[in-house]
């Protein structure tokens, strides 16, 4: 579970959004939507702990563990996406097998790019190497500024379906994203709405 009460946050002499409330159990999703400057980036910082200055209270039960994905990908582009997921995986001392790094690339339609330097691939390409980050974690709780942005209808089919999938394995997703998603609609069952 994912509590947010009485949250808000005073920034460049304004609200960017004050007395947020919500709650999010095993297996439901929450959008977050606002304008662009709304606040919808400092919301996801404060709910992965990456940002300290606001009023209120963030409650996560169970120690569940979180991953957030933001605008930036986190992708070198001088490694190769394999190189990149071990990397990062290696930044939390999780060892996996070769095998399931390659799986997760390929279900992010990146097969061909296995061995590529990313600084050779699209910026939707460089979005799916980061969203493979998705298949490889044992976090709970999904925190997705902007996910879909960037890629194409492909991309945002195998996402949709991966969000599905955690989901219905009793998993939190907390998403933004400023495109219509109607394949991902249903699973949305939370609105919060920043800025307004």
């Amino acid at each position: 579970m994912l509590q947010i009460e009485s949250l808000s946050c005073f920034r460049q002499d304004r609200y960017l959004f004050k007395d947020l409330n919500a709650k999010v159990l095993p297996g439901q999703a929450l959008q977050i939507v606002g304008e662009n400057g709304a606040g919808k980036t400092t919301l996801f910082k404060i709910l992965a702990g990456l940002f300290e200055e606001y009023d209120g209270r963030v409650i996560i039960a169970d120690a569940v563990g979180s991953l957030y994905l933001g605008h930036r990908y986190g992708v070198n582009d001088q490694l190769t996406p394999v190189e990149n997921l071990k990397f990062l995986l290696s930044l939390n001392e999780i060892q996996l097998a070769p095998g399931l790094l390659t799986a997760a690339l390929a279900r992010f339609q990146l097969s061909a790019e296995f061995d590529q330097p990313c600084a050779a691939l699209s910026e939707g390409q460089k979005k799916r190497v980061a969203l493979a980050r998705l298949m490889l974690t044992s976090a709970r709780i999904w925190l997705l500024d902007e996910a879909f942005s960037a890629l194409d209808a492909p991309g945002r089919a195998v996402l949709s379906e991966v969000c599905q999938a955690h989901l219905a394995s009793g998993g939190i997703l907390i998403f933004s994203s400023h495109q219509g998603i109607p394949e991902f609609a249903a699973a949305a069952q939370l609105r919060l709405e920043v800025g307004s």
